[in-house]
């Protein structure tokens, strides 16, 4: 069958169509899009199969007018203990209200879960234990869009919502993407989403850094693997002229705990430091802990700037200097994508689902 073009959105398939070509009844593409558990687990892969090809959806609206329910939103996050993810969930919920519209959150990855372990489960690559997949599947039940985060296994997360629209949030796979399409390559085409301009952010952050007279910038990351934010660090210290050493970069758990650890680790391994870029705002904070231990002054000895621009950032001391996400816009930017693709006007994939959110940098006492 001949695949819709992903950069434009195709005439809407039917329930009619998908049961044709699926060789089952309406019923059965009901109850398999619904994840009944009288149909069988090939059948509604068949199902959900024919209609991603079809890019058929339910009309959610029609079902919620005669159902008389409202549309529901699931919001999945790795891991509620990092305020990141509260904040965010606070801006989805009380812009969704404003449609009329309720929000579920799941958290996957994160609860009972040693950091540690949620690195080296990111390091080895894709995978959630089966309960977590059967939660996400049960979500998957109860929602008519799903906006989510997972590093550990943004995949399953594609493959529990392939029936109903899904937002991927900060996710770099359209860059992935791109770089294929530049290469000659193929790829899939990207999965609807909204990216977060940190490279633009840390851009900010070493010019701030090299304006106020620092030269010995290091980096601490979240994974032994090179995070994104970690690469564009090495480019904007090159593009500045800046030293790069090994020594200039450490990592640790992303975690009050893990950025104590590696403030000390830092310094010992590069006591010429005079400023650090850390991977995100929770870590920043242990960053300043763990220097005031040290006896390692901020801003005078060492500057620091953390990422995402949380509220915590302002109730320590010094209050942290940080390259901040406008929740709020992301938020927005998420909702109007599900809007679209919930009401036929957007496809489920492709770079015309693709969304993003800048940032600024919110010059405090740490830098």
């Amino acid at each position: 069958m001949t695949r819709p073009r992903d950069d434009q959105a195709p005439a809407r398939a039917t329930i009619i169509d998908v049961a044709r070509v699926a060789g089952v009844s309406r019923q059965t593409v009901t109850r398999s899009l619904n994840g009944m558990r009288d149909v069988s687990e090939a059948t509604r892969q068949r199902v959900i199969e024919v209609a991603a090809s079809l890019n058929y959806r339910p009309n959610r609206a029609a079902q919620h007018l005669v159902s008389g329910r409202t549309t529901t939103l699931g919001l999945v996050v790795d891991d509620l203990r990092n305020p990141y993810y509260p904040e965010l969930a606070a801006a989805l919920v009380q812009q969704a209200a404003e449609r009329g519209w309720t929000v579920l959150v799941a958290e996957v990855g994160g609860a009972g879960v040693a950091s540690g372990e949620r690195s080296a489960a990111a390091d080895r690559g894709p995978e959630l234990p089966d309960a977590e997949r059967a939660q996400l599947a049960e979500l998957a039940r109860q929602v008519d869009a799903v906006v989510g985060r997972n590093g550990a296994d943004h995949g399953a997360l594609q493959g529990a919502f392939a029936a109903i629209p899904f937002v991927s949030l900060g996710d770099q796979r359209a860059r992935e993407h791109d770089d294929h399409a530049a290469a000659g390559e193929s790829a899939a085409a990207p999965v609807a989403g909204v990216d977060i301009d940190f490279d633009d952010g840390i851009r900010q952050a070493i010019a701030h850094f090299t304006a106020t007279g620092r030269r010995s910038i290091a980096m601490i990351d979240a994974s032994a693997e090179p995070s994104g934010r970690r690469l564009a660090y090495r480019a904007f210290l090159a593009e500045h002229d800046l030293p790069w050493s090994e020594a200039s970069e450490t990592w640790a758990d992303d975690t009050h705990q893990g950025g104590v650890a590696a403030a000390l680790r830092c310094r010992d391994a590069f006591p010429e430091v005079d400023a650090v870029l850390v991977f995100n705002d929770v870590m920043a904070v242990g960053v300043l802990k763990g220097f005031a231990r040290a006896g390692v002054r901020v801003p005078e000895d060492v500057a620091v700037i953390g990422i995402d621009g949380l509220d915590l950032g302002r109730f320590v001391t010094p209050e942290l200097t940080s390259v901040a996400v406008d929740k709020r816009d992301l938020a927005r930017l998420s909702l109007e994508l599900l809007d679209g693709m919930m009401s036929g006007a957007l496809p489920l994939t492709g770079p015309t689902v693709r969304r993003t959110v800048g940032v600024s940098l919110v010059v405090r006492e740490s830098a």
